[in-house]
């Protein structure tokens, strides 16, 4: 999977608005602070949570580990992400019409976008 360089830089924003996010396998994550000795198999200091410990193993603890990492959430953690702030399917698919996000191929950074406001 790949994320653009706006999906991060909005990722970014999101840890700054303070987005409730504790790490877990099955998310991806951008290291900005090189906590991972490894090169990214997907593209530049982005990984995939896997193995939790072996994460864990290079930070020390969950709050060390969820401070130095950005969350790049996908598709289905976006639209999970939503409905916790309130934010309806029907919201979404008005939201992603308006913005001819389908269309354009930027649904998921519409969605950073949408959730960006919601918080």
């Amino acid at each position: 999977m790949r994320f653009t360089a706006e999906e991060i830089e909005l990722a970014h924003q999101l840890k700054a608005a303070k987005l409730d996010w504790t790490p877990q396998v099955g998310h991806f994550v951008w290291d900005g602070e090189a906590l991972i000795e490894q090169s990214s198999p997907f593209h530049d200091r982005v990984f995939f949570i896997l193995d939790l410990k072996h994460f864990l193993r290079r930070s020390g603890t969950m709050q060390r580990l969820a401070e130095s990492m950005v969350w790049l959430p996908t598709w289905s953690q976006l639209r999970e992400c939503l409905r916790r702030q309130g934010v309806s399917d029907e919201q979404v698919d008005q939201y992603l019409r308006r913005t001819d996000a389908i269309r354009q191929g930027t649904e998921r950074e519409q969605l950073y976008r949408l959730l960006l406001t919601a918080l």
